[in-house]
């Protein structure tokens, strides 16, 4: 017999959120709402004490692609959570496509862990953001010529991979804090597709809609940014960049570090080479990076860094409960706020990020 769908979500291992609720300030949360069709998710009463980290997770969730269809990023953001044993991205985005009718079959699959389009262009489109997902070994030319050669443009090929990326972003963020599963998942499908389809519906048109485009496009990041071309992607990657340094919850330092060390675990030279650059800037000598990113230490880390830098690797590749512990644990260690804590959180989903998404620099 096979399992039942529902039982696959449930078996993920999942700790106790890290965060609290809290009142989202107003003009946050209609920004929000206008991103996501009129919803105002759950999670953003978690993340609203670092409004960037909020404001990613909403941009990069609003589905901000111009080349894919509803059908590819739906089934990317499935395949992606599951493959990250994402608890609360993946039964949240199977209970949405469940309630909308949406490839009940292609699910059910994919719960018995062998989800194959029946289109193989479309299954190419799957193994190819997997394979982002996973960031070792990186995505390579044959696979974007691949995709190429099934007719797709070469910027759609740019978005399967930064819709991947995205989805690791919210895969990050949600199993660090340990998100709650969403009220949606208990929710009878028929009951919730009459009252929310009309949001849904209404996201879903906002789908591949021009948000404001990056206006300056320098430092970290910038050749990732410039390859997505005019995608609206382009513009939300280089805004949660940008904002997330600029926080002052945690040094700019320590986040470039944290970036660093991802970067090279994740073989992403390209990033790891923007992370050197800005972290000479800060006035960190040659050598002290050289030896923290071999290393992951240095005489020269502060004994905050010194604690968060082999934290930040540890988030390339992890189990969701164990994470969540360990971060837990770091967090009583160094007493971190609230805000502290949500920093760090943002700043290793959006590393991770970044760094898989550079394929579309080195290979597409």
């Amino acid at each position: 017999m096979q399992p039942r769908v529902q039982d696959a979500v449930a078996a993920m291992p999942w700790g106790d959120c890290l965060v609290p609720s809290v009142t989202a300030a107003p003009d946050l949360v209609a920004e929000i709402r206008r991103t996501h069709g009129g919803l105002v998710p759950e999670w953003a009463a978690r993340f609203a004490p670092v409004p960037w980290l909020a404001r990613t997770m909403s941009e990069m969730t609003s589905l901000p692609f111009a080349h894919l269809s509803f059908r590819d990023t739906s089934l990317i953001a499935l395949v992606v959570s599951r493959d990250n044993s994402c608890r609360f991205c993946y039964g949240t985005q199977r209970a949405l496509m469940r309630i909308l009718g949406h490839e009940l079959d292609a699910i059910e699959r994919l719960e018995r862990g062998a989800l194959v389009d029946p289109d193989p262009a479309g299954q190419l489109v799957l193994d190819f953001a997997r394979k982002v997902s996973r960031g070792i070994p990186r995505a390579g030319a044959s696979e974007c010529a691949a995709l190429e050669r099934t007719g797709r443009s070469r910027e759609a090929v740019a978005e399967i991979g930064i819709s991947a990326a995205f989805t690791v972003f919210a895969n990050r963020a949600s199993t660090l804090v340990a998100l709650p599963p969403s009220p949606i998942e208990r929710t009878t499908y028929q009951v919730a597709g009459r009252l929310l389809r009309p949001f849904l519906v209404r996201r879903i048109r906002f789908h591949g809609r021009q948000l404001p485009p990056a206006l300056h496009n320098e430092g970290v990041g910038a050749g990732v940014v410039a390859a997505l071309g005019t995608s609206p992607t382009a513009g939300v990657l280089r805004r949660a960049i940008d904002t997330a340094l600029a926080s002052p919850v945690l040094p700019r330092r320590t986040k470039l570090l944290m970036l660093g060390v991802i970067a090279r675990s994740l073989a992403c030279h390209r990033t790891e080479l923007d992370a050197r650059t800005a972290l000479e800037a800060e006035g960190m000598a040659a050598h002290d990076i050289a030896q923290t990113l071999d290393h992951l230490g240095s005489p020269a880390l502060d004994a905050r860094e010194a604690l968060l830098v082999p934290f930040a690797r540890e988030t390339v590749r992890c189990q969701p409960a164990e994470i969540q512990e360990r971060l837990r644990a770091l967090s009583s260690t160094l007493a971190l706020s609230r805000e502290e804590l949500l920093e760090v959180v943002g700043t290793a989903a959006l590393a991770n990020t970044l760094c898989r998404a550079s394929v579309v620099v080195e290979q597409c």
